[in-house]
């Protein structure tokens, strides 16, 4: 049995943490099967790009890792 329903290749994420705001967006590559994200934090005095080198291997660890790497340049930055 053949499902029509096709998996979603991107995903963008929209969320604050400790009042600062954050985007990121989560993207398949087709070409290796894998997830990635990158992103930016909106900080007062201005924005603040992440990313990873690292791929994986679903979008739900693609976004655990995006949340944890933000929460924790959020809690670096505001000390």
């Amino acid at each position: 049995m053949v499902s029509s329903r096709k998996e979603q290749k991107i995903y963008k994420i929209r969320e604050s943490y400790r009042q600062q705001f954050y985007v990121a967006v989560i993207t398949l590559d087709p070409w290796r099967n894998s997830w990635a994200w990158k992103g930016h934090i909106d900080f007062d005095a201005g924005i603040h790009s992440i990313s990873t080198n690292r791929t994986f291997a679903t979008a739900e660890e693609a976004k655990d890792h995006m949340r944890q790497s933000t929460h924790q340049c959020i809690d670096n930055r505001l000390g």
